[in-house]
């Protein structure tokens, strides 16, 4: 398994702890390393409760929707 880009998971937050600047929604915790690594750290197996968020899952792909790029729109 490749390793989980905690950046692009639904569930990794950004907080205003300086000591403590990344966490996830999911697991309630907060650390200076990725979630994942943590994880990883903590239980020895990758995590399990990645899942990708909508804006990355389509990219590369025609949208359907408003391309803010359209000069038409400005």
């Amino acid at each position: 398994m490749a390793r989980v880009n905690c950046m692009q998971c639904k569930h990794y937050q950004n907080t205003w702890d300086k000591y403590a600047p990344r966490g996830c929604s999911l697991y309630n915790l907060k650390s200076m390393q990725m979630p994942s690594i943590l994880v990883k750290n903590e239980s020895g197996k990758d995590c399990m409760s990645y899942e990708q968020r909508e804006h990355f899952k389509n990219r590369g792909k025609k949208k359907d929707g408003m391309d803010l790029n359209d000069p038409n729109l400005w």
